[in-house]
């Protein structure tokens, strides 16, 4: 889950003191019905190899110049660059960007997807759980619209959620958008620092896939795990 804090950069404390000191001090996710999560900080430093099959199988697909959406502390894109690829990575962490340049990506810049303007890509890439940046069921029709303005007609979108349905196996499931079983309200906290509630978007494929066609793009699954999670590609019909 790449989730980011709108008040406090919570990610980006953990990363550049992982960075700097190594510090392992774990990123707790809370939310109020289920129990904490844990991110090891050092998972956001993986290697190519230590990645999930889902991540290598999306940074293979990646064609041309890629927009890495959420870089955080720009695993990804290093990769994307040693394979020759023209790159942006874009976080909204000020320290996250930081540490990326330390890394090697100058070009990483600090920015709000939805300010992006004036620019297209061959390639959009959103991985741990890229719906999230949505928010909303509600605002997924901004979110394509700002996806679609970053697009040239050959372009493709790489993205991956998960189906928390699972999560819901005792309950009756009202899919519709006043009450969509994958939208969560969380908090992020990194030792004594604790975040402002924030929404966070989690998208079964079919639901994606209805979504996508509303605003006119193609929609294909293109991999799935083993823990409800896959991969779809987007592009123009």
């Amino acid at each position: 889950m790449n989730l980011h804090s709108p008040s406090k950069d919570i990610f980006g404390l953990a990363v550049e003191n992982y960075y700097l000191t190594k510090d392992q001090t774990p990123i707790l996710v809370h939310h109020e019905d289920f129990f904490d999560d844990e991110i090891p900080v050092e998972y956001l430093f993986r290697s190519y190899d230590d990645m999930p099959k889902l991540e290598q199988k999306a940074l293979d697909l990646c064609q041309g110049s890629v927009l890495d959406i959420g870089c955080c502390a720009g695993s990804h894109s290093l990769i994307l660059k040693s394979k020759g690829h023209q790159v942006l990575p874009i976080d909204l962490s000020k320290k996250c960007i930081e540490t990326c340049k330390k890394r090697g990506l100058e070009e990483a810049k600090r920015l709000n997807f939805f300010d992006l303007k004036s620019q297209s890509f061959d390639t959009l890439l959103l991985l741990m759980n890229g719906t999230g940046i949505a928010r909303t069921l509600n605002e997924l029709e901004a979110f394509f619209d700002q996806l679609k303005s970053l697009m040239h007609k050959n372009s493709q979108v790489l993205i991956d959620s998960s189906d928390l349905i699972f999560l819901f196996e005792d309950e009756v499931i009202e899919n519709d958008k006043s009450s969509y079983y994958g939208e969560m309200i969380y908090r992020t906290s990194y030792k004594n620092q604790l975040s402002d509630p924030f929404p966070w978007l989690y998208l079964d494929f079919n639901t994606l896939k209805k979504e996508a066609e509303k605003a006119s793009l193609e929609c294909s699954l293109i991999f799935e795990d083993e823990h409800y999670g896959y991969l779809a590609k987007l592009n123009f019909t």
